[in-house]
């Protein structure tokens, strides 16, 4: 998980205050805000320090900042010039780094450093990038994780979600985006049941209509503080809570489960079960996680990942099972960039 004093003293470096969740993701042509404009500026002034620092490598800047704070600037930068998290994507390859920062005597990072680390960061994200298999990509955006502050430096990590683009799917009709022909096998990448194509299965299908939700053609923006938040079905906190039954494998959970040891188990989900899972994940998503565990200011970004799988209920009896979705979730605060910007761009 995210070393929690990270997330804190972006806040405070920043001075943010509480802003609206429902203004924020329902008004994509609004004005920029104080915070956007705190934001933008503050990253813009390292960028420029970056460029000195590019342009004179011989130069020891004497300005030094806190750890907390200059992690803060190395993912946000990144995400604020290469970050296209507005975009769609069908498939996503997750890779990870590790880096060390250099600490002053004094427990600081000394502006050369920083700059010099960014630099590298972007070289070798580049790399990654410019190897994927995708032949049309995208990288949707950074986060930094696993921090670990030891006396003189600090081990990072920093995971890189690279994207395939791929069509928007059609604006779903009320009920749910899934017809007649819809009726996939629950995970396993078996594909639609009976056929058993092997070439998606339930799970993949909700991932992708769910994202295919998520990019606004009218907006512009890049992400800061992210955090990834995982669940997985027949858990408690994706339980329903208006469901008036004890767990009877029917709609139990907001993400598909069911048990063998509770009765039959139904593998295929039709049109009717995937649209009403479709809506269960958004509801989840989009409501119950932001208002439980996030500040408003927090918005979904992507579902990285959204897989069907089973286990054993118990280890002595390999005839009984459980079936789940479990996935990964990516949300962060969405900054609007500011008037002539030059940014973002790809990846050299």
């Amino acid at each position: 998980m995210r070393d929690c004093r990270l997330f804190f003293a972006a806040l405070l470096l920043l001075f943010i205050g509480a802003c609206n969740k429902e203004e924020n993701r329902n008004e994509p042509n609004r004005q920029l805000t104080d915070f956007d404009m705190k934001v933008g500026n503050k990253i813009k002034n390292f960028i420029s320090k970056v460029d000195i620092q590019l342009k004179n490598p011989t130069l020891k800047s004497l300005e030094t900042i806190d750890k907390d704070s200059a992690l803060w600037y190395l993912e946000a930068t990144f995400n604020y010039c290469y970050g296209f998290p507005n975009d769609y994507y069908d498939k996503f390859e997750i890779d990870t780094i590790g880096m060390t920062l250099d600490l002053t005597v004094g427990g600081r990072v000394n502006m050369t450093e920083l700059a010099n680390k960014y630099n590298q960061m972007v070289q070798e994200i580049s790399i990654l990038y410019n190897s994927s298999g995708f032949a049309q990509r995208g990288l949707s955006l950074v986060n930094l994780d696993d921090v670990q502050f030891v006396d003189d430096y600090i081990n990072f990590y920093i995971h890189i979600i690279i994207g395939r683009k791929g069509t928007i799917p059609p604006v779903p009709v009320i009920e749910g985006p899934f017809g007649d022909q819809d009726n996939w096998w629950y995970g396993e990448n078996k594909g639609i049941c009976e056929s058993f194509t092997y070439d998606s299965d339930a799970a993949v299908q909700l991932m992708l209509a769910m994202n295919g939700t998520l990019p606004d053609p009218v907006d512009n923006f890049y992400v800061i503080n992210p955090v990834d938040i995982e669940r997985k079905g027949g858990v408690l906190n994706v339980r329903r809570e208006t469901d008036p039954n004890p767990p009877d494998n029917l709609y139990d959970y907001y993400l598909y489960f069911g048990s063998e040891g509770i009765g039959p188990v139904e593998l295929c989900l039709n049109r009717n079960a995937m649209n009403i899972y479709y809506n269960y994940l958004r509801y989840l998503l989009l409501i119950k996680i932001p208002n439980e565990e996030l500040s408003p200011s927090y918005s979904l970004i992507l579902v990285q990942s959204l897989e069907g799988s089973w286990g054993l209920i118990n280890q002595s009896d390999p005839t009984l099972r459980n079936y789940f979705h479990k996935g990964k979730f990516n949300y962060g605060i969405k900054v609007h960039y500011l008037p002539e910007s030059d940014y973002p761009i790809t990846l050299p």
